[in-house]
């Protein structure tokens, strides 16, 4: 018998035609699939570099974001001077104030995100597994919430939230910062709900979940260490998309005016000051804007990369 074994209708993480070693996985498989998508590499390393020029670049400056220079306000762009973007019209430096703000907008993306497919993937799970009227209840509930616009809905809990006082132990549920992340990730979380329940139903006649129940597991710890484990596979492609969501929601939240808190500021927030400004400093749009778009950019070309390589149906 040969050591490779033929993939006539291409298997996931290989072209079609192409032959697999014997005992590949498919997430190997679906990775090497990710690595020939050049322009999704090169995407994750200038995501990477943002990132880490968001959370490690403010060490190289020898203030904060909020020290004014009061002998070089308004600054223009110098690239060999201590304001390389120069500085706003209080002497706060522009690049400084924008990696400050990345840092706001990736940390509530990406854990946004994260928190979001964790709600979606159990309730997807469970309303999948017992399926009858309490499957009905849930997804009928989701339907609700879908066809509310998702930036009213988030808008509407952020408001909620903000006047009602309430506090989770010593979490204030009612803190402008908390009650924005809460906000950003309910109105994430619906949609991978309705994939992962769809993945539900089809793995609870699968023979390893017979085997689990035959095997004394109650309804709730199938769920738990079968069902929802398998389910993510199907959302990790969608989660991608999601940061992109977390971070668009956010920083249209902060351009209204009731996203981030002061003294915290976001991209979104910084985008709003500079549009406020921008027939007198274009600068003060330009930067966190471009900021924005990159990342935005990148999540897209990733979110490709990821949807090749788990699904080769979509190519």
């Amino acid at each position: 018998m040969s050591d490779l074994t033929a993939a006539p209708n291409g298997l996931p993480g290989l072209p079609a035609g192409e032959p697999m070693p014997v005992g590949i996985s498919p997430f190997k498989a679906s990775a090497r699939r990710f690595a020939r998508n050049h322009l999704a590499v090169v995407s994750c390393f200038v995501l990477a570099f943002i990132v880490l020029a968001c959370y490690f670049g403010p060490f190289l400056f020898p203030f904060s974001s909020e020290d004014a220079d009061f002998e070089n306000i308004s600054a223009p762009v110098d690239l060999f001077s201590a304001h390389p973007f120069g500085t706003d019209d209080l002497g706060r430096d522009l690049l400084l104030r924008v990696l400050d703000g990345g840092k706001v907008s990736l940390a509530l993306g990406f854990f946004g995100a994260l928190v979001s497919v964790m709600i979606s993937v159990i309730y997807g799970a469970t309303a999948g597994y017992v399926g009858g009227w309490l499957d009905d209840l849930m997804m009928r509930a989701v339907d609700i919430l879908l066809s509310l616009p998702f930036i009213l809905l988030a808008i509407l809990i952020k408001v909620i939230l903000q006047d009602s006082g309430l506090h989770l132990g010593p979490i204030p549920l009612d803190s402008p910062n908390i009650s924005l992340f809460i906000a950003v990730a309910f109105t994430l979380w619906l949609t991978p709900a309705v994939i992962a329940r769809g993945q539900a139903v089809s793995l609870r006649s699968r023979e390893f979940v017979e085997a689990a129940r035959a095997g004394g597991m109650n309804p709730w710890q199938i769920i738990t260490q079968h069902i929802a484990p398998n389910s993510v596979n199907v959302v990790i492609v969608y989660s991608s998309l999601l940061v992109l969501e977390a971070i668009v929601t956010e920083s249209v939240l902060s351009y209204l005016g009731i996203g981030v808190a002061p003294p915290f500021a976001s991209w979104g927030s910084l985008i709003d000051e500079g549009a406020a400004r921008i027939e007198t400093d274009v600068r003060l749009l330009l930067l966190p804007g471009g900021f924005l778009a990159a990342v935005l950019f990148c999540l897209n070309y990733i979110t490709d990369g990821l949807r090749d390589a788990f699904d080769p149906n979509e190519r």
